[in-house]
């Protein structure tokens, strides 16, 4: 029996068998599977071998993620042969994938603390680096990692990655060709239990150039025993001569470090300035210069005078800082959602809002008081700026793909930085033929009513892509406004935090943290629910004081719950567990739900994984004199049991995963095609359908069916913002929507007829 099983359903993936020999099962699985096949059996370990003793001529750090807005701080070290992260927060992956920084070749990761901020983002990226062929990882950091790792085994299956967990709290060492990482492990003053760890990198040096003239003069013949002496190795020749590498090569390079440093609290502050020497050793050493500090202390640490003290006591001034804790860094690094929002607000500006946080990004001024480098231009006519003291360091900006040289040439990079330019967006659009005129055709003939602005329920989407997140689409979040003062969640997928950051701005993003007061997980897979503890952080940070929320979901997710409160930091009074199982038989009405303008809250089971459900909120608010309800699938193949739980809904928001001639795929994955979701809408009556939860290979735009068919049926993005108004006026987009995109539409139609003439063929040699 051969068993196909799909990537994206970690915890309970149903699985299809099929009658298949023995034989041709192992072929095909040793021939194309991504995680057994050849290419990853022996390239990795075959090119590791080799390159093992080989000193990288190119190291360089990058600022994956700056901190700001949502985004997580998180820094990648990538170099001829290996790749290291250090921190991994929610959202990194995402990052990753839109500077397209290849994590297929991870190797190390270290974190500084073992809470959410730092290690948020690993479920999401350990799935995906083992889909890329990636087989072992060292994680390093203090204790419980592995702990945690344990805990999330119900919906993170690492079948084909095994992740060793490294406690560093007893200050242990890595080392390898490439770099020796020393932790300096800080407790807590407070709490002796709890520990951060900073790093102190030392870059192996690389060999000096290698001196033919000495070559020959020592007697060393062409070939092999060359390179040996250029990577450092001493040789012996035929007749016994010992050939040292130091006397036929240049000077090696100095040695360069950089550090790590993050104190959360005010708690770890003493221990830091207790480990000043460690530091200090470095600069007496005299053989290593501290090139670069990345500082993943908080604002409010790095501003007190000890924490500054220590920095300019303890490095030069020729020592680069990097602060991605600072509030000067103020772009999260997702240009990709600022450039599909500029597109789509031509259309509607009221449905497709502009970001909030695009108005401070002037990217040209993010980082104007970071020191010069050597590897900027250098005019020897100018005179060169005074170099800022420490005090002034803290006023630096970065933000996503800002770079630090440290081979071959040892200086800050920004030219890769990222950045908006709204412009190029919107021209990018009027370069596809016809779009102007039915741009223009469409804002003549009609635009959506202001009064719908405030008019509740409003319905937000924060992801509405599946399986992983990709640039444009983050994956299952639905916000949805249910009076002027209330919100429920609907599912909360990694980044739903950031989400509603970047399209909020901070301060609204408060507002809307403090008056949520429900948080639905329709089923345990990972990208439904794994936003939900750093969307709880944040809440419990508001200065204001809030209620619980009521959270509900599968009962089964209390044991990750109970382990993250109990041995990392306190969750449990943020929220209020209800089993979605509970509301089968007894919808939940009363005080608990009337606050939120909900008279009752009523779930059903469906057809996906074991405690998969989907949900019905029957509103107080009403539209044409009847309540609105509104109605949510969460994962699932058609269902019955839904269509009575949606029967005469007013919105339908139902998952389309798949185009139509996938249907097949669908069904394996237990998910649903585009026309499949619509049919649900009409078989429950319902009045408005919303298509969600899109494979990632329509990162754009879906393939539709007829425009006959969408006359009730609205497509959702990321960032969308509709009313019950605004959905009986938006099939009136999809002319100029389908010719904006028509170029991306029109390779997935590519794409379509591809793959049905494969399986004709495939038909026929069935048939002969």
């Amino acid at each position: 029996m051969f068993v196909v099983k799909s990537r994206c359903w970690p915890l309970y993936g149903t699985i299809r068998t099929f009658k298949m020999s023995s034989s041709v099962a192992a072929t095909i699985a040793s021939a194309t599977d991504p995680l057994t096949g050849p290419r990853y059996e022996r390239e990795p370990n075959v090119l590791r071998k080799k390159l093992a003793s080989v000193v990288p001529g190119s190291v360089n750090l990058q600022v994956l993620g700056a901190g700001a807005n949502g985004a997580p701080a998180a820094v990648y070290m990538f170099t001829d042969q290996a790749r290291y992260l250090f921190n991994c927060g929610e959202g990194t992956q995402r990052l990753a994938h839109e500077h397209k920084t290849r994590l297929s070749r991870l190797e190390q990761i270290f974190v500084t603390r073992n809470t959410w901020a730092t290690v948020g983002g690993l479920p999401g990226l350990a799935l995906t680096i083992q889909d890329a062929g990636v087989r072992n990882v060292g994680l390093h950091g203090p204790p419980h990692l592995n702990t945690m790792l344990q805990s999330m085994r119900r919906f993170v299956v690492l079948k084909n990655l095994q992740m060793q967990t490294i406690d560093c709290s007893g200050g242990g060492c890595f080392e390898d060709s490439i770099l020796k990482v020393d932790s300096l492990p800080l407790a807590s003053s407070v709490d002796p239990e709890k520990s951060v760890v900073n790093y102190i990198c030392q870059l192996k040096p690389r060999p000096g150039a290698l001196n033919l003239v000495k070559c020959v003069e020592q007697g060393v013949p062409p070939g092999p025993l060359l390179g040996k002496l250029k990577n450092g190795q001493d040789i012996t020749l035929p007749d016994g001569t010992v050939v040292r590498s130091a006397d036929v090569t240049e000077a090696s390079e100095t040695h360069l470090s950089f550090v790590f440093l993050d104190v959360p609290t005010e708690d770890y502050l003493p221990g830091l300035l207790a480990q000043a020497s460690r530091i200090k050793e470095l600069g007496s050493q005299k053989l290593t210069e501290v090139a670069l500090v990345i500082h993943f202390t908080p604002e409010r640490i790095t501003s007190l005078q000890d924490y500054k003290d220590y920095v300019a006591q303890n490095f030069s001034k020729d020592t680069q800082h990097i602060y991605l804790g600072s509030p000067n860094n103020q772009f999260s690094g997702y240009a990709a959602a600022h450039r599909i929002q500029h597109q789509l607000h031509q259309l509607a500006p009221q449905v497709f809002p502009l970001l909030s946080e695009q108005s401070p990004c002037q990217s040209q001024n993010l980082s104007q008081n970071l020191k010069k480098t050597k590897l900027d231009e250098e005019d020897p006519e100018k005179e060169e700026p005074e170099k800022p003291s420490n005090d002034d360091i803290t006023e630096q900006g970065v933000v996503s793909m800002t770079s630090f040289h440290l081979r071959p040439k040892k200086g800050l990079d920004r030219t890769l930085e990222a950045k908006l330019t709204p412009e190029e967006y919107v021209k990018e659009t009027h370069a596809v033929p016809g779009f102007t005129e039915l741009l223009a055709k469409f804002k003549e003939e009609y635009s959506f009513p202001a009064s719908s602005t405030n008019s509740y329920p409003k319905i937000i989407f924060l992801g509405t892509g599946s399986c992983i997140p990709n640039k444009t689409r983050n994956v299952s979040s639905i916000l949805i406004q249910t009076a002027a003062d209330a919100y429920v969640l609907l599912d909360c997928g990694e980044g739903t935090y950031g989400q509603i950051v970047r399209l909020y701005g901070r301060s609204r993003a408060e507002t809307v943290l403090a008056q949520l007061q429900a948080i639905y997980v329709s089923h345990l897979h990972a990208d439904h629910h794994i936003g939900l503890i750093g969307l709880l952080r944040e809440r419990r940070k508001l200065k204001q004081k809030v209620e619980p929320l009521i959270l509900l979901a599968p009962r089964q997710i209390e044991p990750w719950l109970e382990f993250y409160n109990r041995q990392i930091e306190p969750i449990e009074d943020s929220y209020t567990l209800v089993g979605n199982g509970e509301l089968l038989e007894s919808p939940l009405t009363g005080e608990k739900v009337e606050a939120l303008g909900i008279t009752a809250i009523a779930t059903c089971l469906v057809r996906h994984c074991p405690n998969s459900f989907g949900i019905s909120l029957t509103l107080a608010a009403q539209h044409e004199g009847e309540p609105i309800k509104i109605t949510y699938s969460g994962d699932t193949m058609p269902c019955l049991d839904l269509i009575e739980l949606g029967r005469n809904s007013t919105v339908l928001i139902h998952e389309a995963t798949m185009e139509d001639d996938l249907e097949e795929e669908a069904r394996v994955k237990t998910h649903s095609t585009v026309s499949q979701a619509i049919q649900q809408g009409r078989n429950m009556n319902a009045r408005h359908t919303i298509l969600t939860h899109f494979s990632q290979r329509y990162a754009k735009c879906p393939r539709l069916p007829d425009a006959e068919d969408m006359k009730q049926v609205a497509i959702a993005f990321d960032n969308m913002q509709v009313t019950v108004d605004d959905l009986q006026h938006y099939h009136k987009l999809y002319p100029a929507l389908l010719a904006m995109y028509a170029e991306y539409t029109e390779e997935l139609e590519q794409r379509a007829v591809k793959r049905e003439l494969k399986q004709e063929r495939k038909r026929k040699m069935v048939q002969t």
